[in-house]
C-alpha cells in the first residue's frame, strides 16, 4: 500500500484542484494595468468582439488599473479591447473551457482557484522528500555501507531544491498566472538549479581536474586516473552549454529561437531543460557521494571490535611501507589503543594482502613486521597473505575468524571506507570501518572512482530518474507549446 500513497495522493489533490477550478473557474476578476497613459480613464469602454462566449460586469478604474468581472457562457476564444473615449487603450485574450472554466492571456493561463495547482504540487514534493528522508535514515541504521545511500542522498538535494522552488508561487508570489506560470517555474527552475549549484560544481570541477593532472603528475598515468579529469570537464561545459548554443543561434540567425510561436523555441526549451535537470541530478549525486565519503571515513567504530582488519596495497621494493598503508596500519593502533583505553578490551590485528608479482614479500608480512616494531606482540597478530583485492581482503580475513559472533572492524585510508564497507555488505559481511589520512591530491580524485562507482553499481535506478526527466520534460514543453499557441 506505501508504494501507491504518492500516487493516490497526486491523484487526489490532483482531483481536488480540478473541483475547485471548475466550480470557481466559472467567473474570473481580471485586473489590467495600463502603462504609458497619462489621460485619466474618464469614459472607459469595454468591447468583447465575441459576445455570445462571455459576459462582462462590475467595470472599474481605479489609479489607471481596469477591474473587470468576466462570467463565462459558452466555449471559445475572445479578445476584449479597452477603450477610453476614442483612445485604445488596450486588449486581453480570454479562453473559454469545456467545462466554462476561464484562462486569461493563454489556454493554460490564469484562471480562478489556479493557486491550488502550486499548493498541491508543493504538498506532493513534501510528501516525496519526508518519505526519501525517512527511507535514508532508515537504510542508513540499517547499513551505511549502500550505494542506495548516496542514491537517497542525492535525490534528498535535488527533491529540496524544487521543493523550495514551488514555494514562491504557492505562498509567497502575489501574482500568479496559472498553469503555464507552474509550467515555466518548472523549465527556469532547472537553469536556477544549475545556477545555484554551479559555483560548488565549478570548484569541485575545478578541484577534480587539477587533481587528475597532480595524480597523474606524481604516480603516472592510467585510464582511472582520467576519470576526474573527464567529469570535471564535463560538468563544466554541459553546465555552461544551454548559454553557449542560445548565443550562437541568437547570433547566427539560423533559426528564430524567441518567437514563441516558432517551434525553434520550444525545441530550445527542451534541451536547456533536460540538460540542466539532468546535470543538476548528477551534480546532487556527487554532492551525495562526497558527504558520504567524508561521513564514513570519519566514523569511530564501537570500542568492543575483537579483531581489526587491515587492509593492503602496494608496499615497497625494500619490504617498508608506503605512506598510504603506513598510514592505515597506524590508524588500526590508534584505535586499539582508544579502544583499551575506553573499554579495556584488547584487539587481535589481521594484516591482510597478498605477495604481488613485484613484491619481494606479501603486503601482510610487511604489515607484521611493522606492528611489531611498534610494540605490538606478534600472538595478537594473524596474517592474510592470500588476497588480491579489497573484496579478498576482508573475505579471506573473516575465514580466518572462527566464531561468526565476534565483532569485526577494519582499517584502510579514509577515501577507502565507504567502497570497502559497500563491497563488504554486498557479501552480507556487515563490519565497520575507520579511516586514516591521505594526501589531498589523492584525496579528492577518489571521491570520483566513487562516484563512478555509485552510478554504475546503481547504474539502472539513474538511467530510470534521468528517463523520467526526459519524459517530464516532453510532457512540460508540450504543454507550453499548446498553451501558448492555441
Amino acid at each position: 500500500m506505501k508504494k501507491y500513497i504518492l500516487l493516490i495522493l497526486t491523484l487526489s489533490l490532483t482531483i481536488i484542484s480540478a473541483l475547485i477550478i471548475i466550480i470557481n473557474g466559472k467567473v474570473y476578476n481580471a485586473s489590467i494595468k495600463i502603462k504609458n497613459y497619462d489621460k485619466d480613464i474618464t469614459d472607459l469602454k469595454v468591447v468583447p468582439k465575441e459576445k455570445n462566449i462571455i459576459k462582462i460586469s462590475d467595470v472599474k478604474v481605479d489609479n489607471n488599473t481596469i477591474y473587470v468581472k468576466i462570467k463565462s457562457l459558452s466555449s471559445g476564444k475572445v479578445f476584449i479591447d479597452f477603450y477610453n473615449g476614442d483612445d485604445y487603450l488596450t486588449f486581453i485574450k480570454v479562453y473559454v473551457h469545456k467545462f466554462g472554466v476561464i484562462t486569461r492571456d493563454t489556454y493554460l493561463g490564469s484562471s480562478t482557484g489556479d493557486r491550488t495547482i502550486p499548493i498541491s504540487i508543493t504538498i506532493i514534493l513534501l510528501y516525496l522528500l519526508i518519505s526519501i528522508i525517512l527511507i535514508y535514515i532508515k537504510s542508513m541504521k540499517k547499513n551505511i555501507y549502500q550505494y542506495k545511500n548516496v542514491l537517497y542522498l542525492g535525490l534528498i538535494i535535488f527533491v529540496a531544491m524544487t521543493f523550495l522552488n514551488q514555494l514562491f508561487p504557492a505562498f509567497i508570489n502575489k501574482e500568479y498566472f496559472g498553469l503555464i506560470n507552474t509550467i515555466d517555474d518548472f523549465i527556469h527552475a532547472s537553469s536556477l538549479f544549475s545556477i545555484i549549484l554551479f559555483p560548488i560544481a565549478f570548484i569541485i570541477a575545478l578541484l577534480i581536474i587539477i587533481s587528475s593532472i597532480v595524480l597523474i603528475k606524481r604516480e603516472g598515468f592510467s585510464i582511472k586516473k582520467l576519470y576526474g579529469l573527464g567529469l570535471g570537464i564535463f560538468i563544466c561545459y554541459m553546465t555552461i552549454f544551454p548559454d553557449m548554443l542560445y548565443s550562437f543561434l541568437t547570433h547566427s540567425n539560423i533559426i528564430d529561437i524567441n518567437n514563441q510561436n516558432s517551434i525553434y523555441y520550444y525545441i530550445l526549451e527542451f534541451i536547456n531543460l533536460v540538460i540542466y535537470t539532468s546535470i543538476s541530478y548528477i551534480e546532487c549525486v556527487l554532492l551525495g557521494t562526497i558527504i558520504l565519503t567524508l561521513k564514513a571515513g570519519r566514523n569511530i567504530p564501537k570500542f568492543d571490535k575483537d579483531y581489526i582488519i587491515i587492509l593492503g596495497c602496494k608496499i615497497n621494493k625494500d619490504k617498508t611501507l608506503p605512506p598510504l598503508l603506513k598510514g592505515r596500519v597506524d590508524r588500526a593502533i590508534e584505535f586499539a589503543h582508544m579502544q583499551k583505553d575506553k573499554s579495556n578490551k584488547d584487539i587481535i590485528f589481521i594484516p591482510s594482502g597478498g605477495q604481488g608479482s613485484d613484491e619481494v614479500i606479501s603486503e601482510a608480512e610487511a604489515m607484521e613486521e611493522y606492528l611489531i616494531k611498534n610494540g605490538i606482540k606478534k600472538k595478537s597478530i594473524i596474517i592474510e597473505n592470500k588476497s588480491k583485492n579489497t573484496l579478498q581482503n576482508i573475505s579471506n580475513s573473516i575465514n580466518l575468524i572462527n566464531d561468526k559472533e565476534k565483532n569485526v572492524a577494519f582499517s584502510t585510508t579514509n577515501y577507502h571506507v565507504f567502497r570497502a564497507g559497500v563491497l563488504a555488505s554486498n557479501k552480507k559481511i556487515y563490519i565497520e570501518g575507520i579511516g586514516s589520512k591521505t594526501k589531498s591530491y589523492f584525496f579528492i580524485n577518489a571521491f570520483i572512482r566513487e562516484f563512478v562507482a555509485t552510478i554504475v553499481t546503481e547504474r539502472k535506478k539513474h538511467i530510470r530518474i534521468l528517463l523520467i526527466i526526459f519524459l517530464i520534460s516532453i510532457i512540460l514543453v508540450m504543454m507550453l507549446y499548446f498553451g501558448n499557441i492555441l
